[in-house]
């Protein structure tokens, strides 16, 4: 197999991530979801673990039924949204959600073309959210290097961190107070994700176009490419146990899966203290397919 993937709860419970791969016809389509954290107690859809956690498989689902067809991906993913719509328009109990408890999740798709006859593969980027994907490899001498293929910078991620921190220093430092002082701050963040013009993450009723960022490029030989959901990317930001090259490193020399075990090690510690994120443990989820 040349590919490895692993997905893990935060909570060891519920998880709103999902890893997937589809091998088809001269093609590879790897995909990495990150359903956002629900802002209300109150649930649409009965069947799995949450309204997120649902979304994210149907989703899944959907554009898995889809893949085979012609279309840009941009394409793809709008006509297996539509079903994923009607899925939840079906099942959705209880009084009409209000915007805020949509659920909404990253979407980091990337499509491997398989190159022919000895001719280099291309990699076609589709991205909403802010999980991560890395091309990481060596130079000449053996030295890590790592190349960060969807750079994004989310300014509404920087936001809630600076609340955090001015919770932490008001002396807040329990996270179930921080989370109550922050939901406000958050409901109104993702109502705004769910009826933007133009929505940077996927949502069940997008007003316009996504504002994806697309991206495609060469498949260099050798490389490692990782994508993974922002929880697993802790690892690099905000803990600084890594950078981007030395985690492509160390996915390739220890594995996926030790990697996780690392971060729930450091997540339980004293370290992980109370100001560095809104949320002690998030879900953590990576997906390394080897360029042979």
């Amino acid at each position: 197999m040349r590919y490895s993937l692993v997905s893990s709860a935060g909570n060891g419970r519920i998880n709103e991530d999902l890893v997937a791969v589809h091998e088809g016809d001269g093609r590879t389509d790897i995909i990495v979801m990150d359903g956002a954290t629900p802002l209300t107690p109150q649930r649409w859809i009965g069947a799995g673990d949450s309204d997120p956690a649902w979304f994210v498989r149907q989703f899944a689902a959907d554009l898995g039924a889809v893949l085979h067809r012609a279309g840009s991906q941009e394409a793809l993913v709008r006509q297996a949204l539509s079903a994923t719509r009607a899925a939840w328009r079906a099942q959705a109990a209880g009084p009409p959600a209000p915007p805020y408890a949509w659920p909404v999740s990253t979407l980091s798709w990337v499509r491997l073309r398989h190159g022919r006859g000895g001719a280099a593969g291309t990699l076609e980027l589709y991205c909403l959210g802010d999980s991560k994907i890395l091309l990481a490899g060596a130079d000449a001498t053996g030295r890590p290097l790592a190349r960060d293929l969807d750079p994004f910078d989310n300014p509404a991620e920087r936001e809630v961190l600076a609340a955090v921190a001015a919770l932490v220093a008001e002396g807040v430092s329990d996270a179930g107070a921080r989370w109550e002082r922050l939901l406000p701050m958050l409901q109104e963040r993702r109502h705004v994700q769910n009826t933007a013009p133009n929505p940077q993450v996927l949502c069940l009723e997008p007003r316009g176009p996504f504002a994806a960022r697309t991206t495609t490029l060469a498949a260099p030989r050798g490389a490692l490419l990782l994508a993974m959901s922002d929880g697993f990317y802790r690892l690099v930001d905000p803990y600084a146990l890594y950078d981007d090259a030395g985690l492509g490193a160390a996915c390739l020399a220890r594995g996926l899966d030790a990697l996780v075990d690392e971060l729930r090690a450091f997540e339980a510690g004293a370290l992980a203290g109370a100001g560095i994120a809104a949320k002690r443990a998030d879900d953590a989820s990576a997906v390394a397919w080897r360029l042979d």
